[in-house]
């Protein structure tokens, strides 16, 4: 893995962002992709398109979400407390082990806080259900150092800076700003080399809120129709799906299942990076834990699909519930790149290309077929 892929997650990960708030993220990929001289435009909801030209029309389209679920801070309830409201899918434990977070105003002033309690939006206490795990658009009481945030601001886990351990990416946010350097650092050297394929990046916005950046973009047929897209999501572990044996063809999430045209792609991805590496690790499984932004882009009739790491501590929660790192591995991080970075140097696929001397028939097995 080269270390200018790590660098730039790393990078990235050290960016606080969530749902509408996304804006350090954006501003670091502008920044990459303008030092990287990719051309990129920033459409008007704030998605960030940048692309590098093949030598056909015929187009791949990588996407991936720069927001990580997190806090909006929506009023002061009294001194230095303020009500907040969740974006995206987050642990319970969050708030009876009163975690720590960040507090981020007027994008760039930084305070610290802790969650506190569950409130409704009216101001009357609320108790946590048995049963609850996930929160998703529930309101919080959130204890600050200061009394004086401006309004709205949001709040993020207070989390160990990334590291490496072993073969271990632990982190504060995976999801998804892996496939944001991942995308990055393809596109880098995809415009490096000479690509039958034509090749897009799309930076989405509010993913974690219902798919809405790319949702927008879709609906408004703002990529061409015969484009196929590939989500490049991390997901979380599941049977069949496992950290460390490598990144995952995904055939599907919990929305809907993808199409053999899209996946076609990065199957013939694989089966020429075998052909020089024996050992070279992936998985194919329908990942059906949450949704991707492939689901947004099939409803409107584009052909998908999907590259997906296992991750651990999905949305920065444990088994448990309680607020740990997410964690994803370096083996299914390089792997993930190679399969990418490798689809510059494919023809473009047709099924029977593919399906050609797949599956040899012996000749005796032909003689039996013939007599009956």
């Amino acid at each position: 893995m080269t270390n200018q892929l790590l660098d730039t997650f790393t990078e990235l990960s050290k960016l606080p962002t969530t749902s509408f708030y996304e804006q350090k993220i954006l501003e670091y990929i502008k920044t990459k992709l303008t030092s990287y001289k990719i051309e990129f435009h920033q459409d008007s909801w704030g998605n960030i398109v940048a692309e590098v030209n093949g030598k056909t029309p015929n187009e791949i389209v990588f996407i991936s979400h720069t927001d990580h679920p997190g806090f909006e801070i929506i009023a002061k309830h009294k001194k230095n407390i303020y009500l907040a409201k969740a974006l995206g899918g987050l642990p319970k434990n969050c708030i009876t082990n009163q975690t720590n977070v960040k507090i981020i105003s007027n994008r760039t002033d930084l305070f610290q806080g802790k969650i506190i309690n569950f409130y409704s939006k009216d101001n009357t206490k609320i108790n946590v259900p048995n049963d609850y795990r996930w929160m998703t658009s529930e309101f919080v009481l959130i204890e600050s150092d200061s009394e004086k945030i401006n309004l709205p601001s949001f709040a993020v886990f207070d989390l160990p800076e990334t590291k490496f351990s072993g073969e271990r990416i632990i982190t504060p946010v995976a999801d998804d700003l892996a496939g944001c350097a991942l995308i990055i650092e393809t596109l880098n050297k995809l415009n490096k080399s000479s690509n039958e394929y034509s090749f897009k990046g799309i930076f989405s916005r509010a993913e974690e809120v219902g798919l809405i950046g790319a949702r927008l973009i879709a609906a408004n047929e703002l990529i061409n129709k015969n484009s196929i897209i590939v989500s490049i999501e991390t997901s979380s572990e599941l049977p069949g799906a496992n950290f460390g044996k490598g990144p995952i063809i995904r055939t599907g999430d919990r929305i809907t299942t993808f199409d053999n045209k899209a996946e076609l792609v990065l199957l013939q991805s694989v089966k020429e990076i075998l052909q020089k590496d024996i050992k070279f690790a992936y998985q194919r499984q329908l990942m059906s834990a949450g949704g991707c932004e492939a689901s947004a882009f099939a409803i409107f009739g584009y052909s998908v699909t999907g590259l997906a790491l296992p991750l651990r501590n999905w949305h920065n929660g444990n088994e448990e519930g309680d607020v740990e790192p997410e964690e994803i591995s370096l083996l299914d991080f390089e792997n993930a790149y190679k399969i990418m970075t490798n689809l510059g140097k494919l023809d473009i696929v047709e099924m029977k290309d593919y399906f050609k001397n797949l599956v040899m028939i012996p000749e005796d097995a032909k003689k039996l077929l013939n007599e009956e």
